[in-house]
């Protein structure tokens, strides 16, 4: 039977029609993915909202059938990218820090590669030899190696290929920057930024909570109210990109006691603060940060990095913020009778390992522990 077809003036691509059965609906469109032109049409929708959904439903099973066939390692990331970010599997410093190294080392070669024609031969090979043209270190390479594998584990479960070709990767590169300091470099490092007159008093107070384990990111996000007597809260944090965010995981949402120099240079810093809030024509409250530049801004996320240039001319010891976390965590394990759940605690670490899983320590743990490491400068 022949129907006189009128399209709908909200969707001109879906049109109504008159049956023995009442007002029908249709859906009629061509699309074009890849210069391949598909027609669709569709007839017996009941209302103009479910044929709609049903031109939506159509347009992404067309989009997934042509690009599933061809999709490019470039296309398919930014697919996996926005999925990451879309269901919260990745943190905003996640997505940047994953894009920057797949667009900085895997694009060049592999971008305009479909996924289905990356084989293990070919990726094996270009992974050692780039390795050693870019004199990456092993523990970079397994980072980018194990990003680029599970883009590709994803491909596999959406099946967009059968089979991943990045498996069994042998990985090299050369040896990783030396993370290990000496109890002498530390007492060399501890007393130059406790004396010295080449750092200002924001500089000496950052550069100090390194020294009992806190990340770079938590510095940046202190507030005045997450300092509380001998404790300090980390419960917010600033990333390299400027934005506020929570903790790293869960388990690093916590309270960490001070050591009284550190507690003695907070406050010192508050007040200086104040000071500078005051010269902008602000008043400085429990929600603003402590570290602030001249127009009550917060700091440069590369202020402690510059820091500990400074701290490393000075002392000729190579050193940065991360490298005294991992000094925290050696000295505090070097030290007989401390609970190890509780130095887990102060760095904001879920768990040491399986054996200790069960062990979830004390404040007082906590409080003692940081009393005998601090008794150690």
């Amino acid at each position: 039977m022949r129907y006189t077809y009128k399209k709908e003036r909200r969707d001109p691509q879906i049109q109504s029609y008159i049956t023995t059965q009442g007002k029908k609906w249709r859906i009629k469109f061509s699309i074009t993915v890849r210069n391949q032109k598909k027609f669709i049409e569709k007839n017996g929708f009941r209302s103009f909202d479910e044929a709609r959904a049903a031109k939506q439903d159509l347009l992404n099973q067309v989009s997934t059938n042509f690009n599933n066939k061809n999709i490019t390692v470039y296309e398919y990331f930014n697919q996996y990218c926005q999925e990451k970010i879309d269901n919260g599997s990745w943190r905003y410093t996640t997505y940047k820090q994953s894009t920057y190294m797949f667009e900085r080392n895997v694009f060049p070669t592999w971008g305009e590669f479909k996924l289905k024609d990356v084989t293990r031969l070919d990726y094996q090979s270009w992974i050692t030899k780039y390795a050693k043209t870019k004199r990456y270190s092993k523990n970079y390479m397994r980072l980018l190696n194990g990003l680029v594998a599970g883009v590709f584990t994803d491909a596999v479960l959406n099946d967009v290929i059968s089979k991943s070709p990045i498996q069994k990767i042998k990985v090299s590169g050369s040896p990783s920057r030396d993370t290990s300091i000496t109890r002498s470099e530390f007492n060399t490092v501890f007393n130059f930024i406790k004396d010295s007159e080449r750092l200002t008093l924001q500089q000496r107070t950052m550069a100090l909570l390194t020294l009992i384990g806190l990340r770079h990111e938590e510095i940046m996000g202190i507030r005045v109210k997450y300092v509380k007597q001998n404790m300090l809260g980390i419960f917010e944090t600033i990333n390299i990109h400027g934005q506020v965010s929570t903790p790293k995981t869960s388990s690093s949402n916590r309270w960490v006691p001070m050591p009284p120099i550190i507690e003695e240079h907070l406050q010192r810093c508050i007040q200086q603060s104040k000071l500078v809030y005051a010269s902008n024509n602000l008043i400085m409250s429990k929600n603003d940060l402590i570290f602030v530049n001249h127009l009550a801004k917060q700091v440069r996320y590369s202020e402690l990095s510059t820091i500990f240039k400074i701290i490393s001319r000075e002392t000729n010891i190579h050193v940065w913020p991360h490298k005294m976390r991992h000094a925290f965590s050696t000295i505090a394990f070097g030290i007989p009778g401390l609970n190890p759940k509780d130095i887990a605690n102060i760095l904001g670490h879920s768990k040491i390992d399986m054996s200790l899983y069960y062990n979830n320590g004390t404040k007082e743990g906590q409080t003692d522990a940081m009393e005998k490491i601090i008794s150690l400068f």
